[in-house]
């Protein structure tokens, strides 16, 4: 009996066995883990476009041309008023309202990501995992997008006015006498409020998010192709 006839125990110990089928595992997990990981990012013609995916798209890039133009604005109002240096003022009140512009100038770049990487969760959610916002988690992320755009917009905006014109930069300018520092005093319940907005609209949308995450329907049938990955199944 030639060897080719002999059983496949004779090849390997069960050592030897044990230690292929845990490596084929450990490939098996990382194939799948990559997979995973490259669904989540992708961006296909082939699949279907998220609705609320593109809804926070078209928000990050209007909040990202309002946060260009206020910079814009400074830049122009600096080159106007070259005698005077806007940075070095804003850091000779940065005890004052200035750090309430620093502030709301950051946060609002930080708003601007959060809404893009919220339309890339909502991206997987809807194009790659094929679950819908339905019913009332549609109200639910409509709360969201009205407060990050209009809530957490207002809350950032007020904040950097308020702390710019409350340094008296634009009276100083203009060679008047600084008439703003109560403005904070002013702004300090419509922050509150609009804050309150940002941050109700931030809970709905998580709630959302998660209930359609654990509740929506299951995952849309891989192709033949993707039938093929027999590791995929680990």
């Amino acid at each position: 009996m030639s060897r080719w006839d002999s059983p496949v125990d004779d090849f390997f110990s069960e050592e030897e066995e044990s230690r292929l089928l845990k490596k084929f595992h450990d490939y098996a997990e990382i194939e799948k883990k990559e997979s995973e990981r490259r669904r989540f990012l992708e961006v296909s013609d082939k699949k279907k476009p998220s609705p609320w995916g593109n809804r926070f798209v078209l928000s990050a890039i209007i909040q990202g041309a309002v946060i260009t133009g206020l910079t814009v604005s400074l830049i122009l109002m600096q080159a106007i008023f070259s005698e005077v240096s806007l940075i070095e003022f804003l850091s000779l009140s940065l005890d004052g309202p200035a750090k309430w512009f620093f502030f709301g100038y950051f946060m609002y770049i930080t708003l601007v990501v959060a809404i893009a990487i919220t339309a890339i969760f909502y991206n997987h959610l809807e194009s790659n995992l094929g679950k819908q916002v339905r019913g009332t988690k549609t109200k639910l992320a409509w709360t969201q997008l009205i407060g990050m755009n209009v809530g957490g917009a207002t809350t950032t905006i007020l904040l950097i006015v308020a702390g710019f014109v409350g340094t008296g930069f634009v009276s100083f300018a203009e060679g008047e006498q600084n008439q703003a520092q109560y403005l904070m005093d002013i702004v300090k319940l419509p922050v509150a409020v609009f804050a309150l907005v940002f941050a109700t609209g931030m809970i709905a949308g998580g709630i959302a998010y998660v209930t359609t995450y654990l509740g929506g329907p299951k995952l849309s049938k891989l192709s033949k192709h993707e039938n093929l990955a027999k590791y995929d199944r680990f």
